[in-house]
């Protein structure tokens, strides 16, 4: 090492990983000490680098006062670091490299309180920093090690982390005080539970999540972090494990939770199906939304006949005439005829009268229809989760390539998804249909057009619409066509 006359320009580096008070009582202690060496040795501090609650061990977090002190090193504006100890510095081996060449280039000085001189321009030196950098490095991989031990005990127990927000619909029960509070226990809080098992029925019924989350915030509802709801978090919370009672390890269902079930496990079930199914749908389609509601409960199931092959999707429209909006044909370039349109407000009146009195006659199955194809769906996913356990079996005892079994079992877990989200889509009927059309009438104002059109959607597939004959102001039934499922 070089010596100078001069005093050298000091700065000094402090940094703790975790700091959850924010207090920075750590880098205050350390701060004092290093102050204290830089006198000792004749140093003046110029500078402090603080990276208060960051860890050196993570590689995608960027310690930034760190990085300006590398670059104060090169410009020269310091010649010399202090820090507490070296692990404070470096933990990770290509840091710890990239430090050496910075030191041999610039003849910088490094010295801690607790270790003393870091020299890292001889050899003898730089194995001893590398031995300490090893020796940091093996003990923070034996940290990670412990915790996901602890996280797989937690999960086979199907017990609550100590971690993360509260979760909607839960009163979150602590033991102890500030943020390292233990969490003992997870109690429904009814006032939540009660939104989250209105929902689940909704979505159930094939009421889209685009629709709850504008009723949720419409409502002033708010999630556990006090925010609005948003597609993603609506979508996160009903296809959840936690809400039955199941407890989830990398979004995989992993058994039994210690805290109590908002909704059950069937339905839970059939929610995680029809959410995915819906998710890669949007995505086959690159369907970007632009409005998060549907303003009229028929809209996509009225049809014009203009065209005898394939009857065409009537379009909203505002009326010309200040009669209401109205439903028109595309025009010809768009495949339409661009001429018939029928009021939206006397199409729904009539629509809603034809709706309630077939139901009125219809009775609920009480056992499974002969076209239902759910027997055979469930029969299906029985044999290939067998498949699944035994190829996993193969893969266990090695007598095969590892890349063909996992290929197999991607191949029938794909099989498995797409018949348990066929077996849910055909249940939607089924649970619309479930409530009485009294009950379903007395309700039916309190609906959003987005849930009317979901109950519409389980019963109809289309509405076709004829020419219109006189006189054309007024509405005439005998236009109007249902197509019932």
């Amino acid at each position: 090492m070089k010596t100078s006359a001069r005093a050298r320009r000091v700065g000094i580096y402090l940094r703790i990983s975790d700091d959850r008070l924010k207090n920075e009582k750590g880098v205050t202690r350390q701060e004092e000490d290093c102050r204290l060496l830089a006198a000792s040795l004749g140093w003046r501090v110029v500078e402090l680098y603080v990276d208060n609650d960051v860890s050196a061990s993570d590689r995608k977090k960027v310690r930034k006062n760190y990085r300006r002190m590398l670059g104060d090193i090169e410009s020269g504006h310091i010649d010399a670091v202090v820090a507490w100890h070296p692990d404070r510095v470096y933990r990770q081996p290509a840091d710890l490299e990239e430090l050496i060449l910075l030191v041999e280039r610039t003849d910088t000085e490094i010295r801690t309180c607790l270790t003393g001189l870091v020299d890292l321009n001889t050899p003898a030196g730089r194995l001893n920093a590398r031995l300490l950098g090893a020796i940091a490095r093996y003990e923070t991989e034996h940290k990670a090690e412990r915790i996901k031990r602890k996280v797989l005990e937690l999960v086979e127990a199907g017990a609550i982390h100590n971690s993360g927000h509260r979760p909607f619909g839960y009163e979150r029960i602590y033991e102890g005080e500030g943020p390292r509070r233990k969490i003992i226990e997870d109690r429904i809080d009814e006032a939540e539970a009660m939104h989250v098992r209105d929902w689940a029925k909704r979505a159930l019924e094939g009421e889209s999540l685009y629709s709850l989350v504008v009723d949720a915030n419409t409502k002033g509802v708010r999630t556990s972090t006090s925010g609005p709801w948003s597609y993603q978090g609506m979508r996160h919370l009903l296809m959840s494990g936690r809400i039955a009672g199941l407890k989830e390890h990398r979004r995989q269902v992993v058994g039994k939770a210690v805290w109590p079930a908002i909704i059950d496990e069937e339905d839970h079930r059939v929610l995680r199906a029809l959410l995915s199914d819906r998710a890669e749908q949007a995505k086959a389609n690159g369907a970007q939304r632009t409005s998060t509601a549907r303003k009229y409960a028929l809209s996509g199931l009225v049809r014009c006949t203009c065209c005898t092959e394939d009857h065409i999707r009537m379009r909203t429209s505002p009326s010309s005439n200040r009669r209401g909006a109205v439903y028109r044909c595309p025009p010809k370039g768009d495949g339409g005829c661009g001429g018939r349109t029928i009021r939206i407000e006397d199409l729904e009146r009539h629509v809603e009268t034809l709706m309630f009195r077939r139901l009125e006659q219809v009775k609920p199955p009480e056992e499974a229809a002969p076209d239902d194809p759910r027997p055979a769906l469930e029969a299906k996913v029985v044999k290939w989760e067998r498949r699944v356990a035994e190829l996993k079996e193969e893969l266990l005892d090695g007598d095969r390539p590892a890349r063909e079994i996992q290929e197999a079992v991607d191949t029938l877990n794909s099989r498995i998804a797409q018949a348990q989200r066929e077996a849910a889509q055909y249940g939607v009927r089924d649970r619309v249909l479930d409530i009485s059309a009294e009950e379903l009438r007395e309700s039916w104002e309190d609906y959003s057009a987005a849930r009317k059109q979901s109950v519409y959607r389980s019963v109809i597939k289309e509405v076709l619409v004829y020419p219109a004959t006189p006189p054309k102001n007024v509405f005439n039934p005998s236009r109007i066509k249902i197509v019932w499922r």
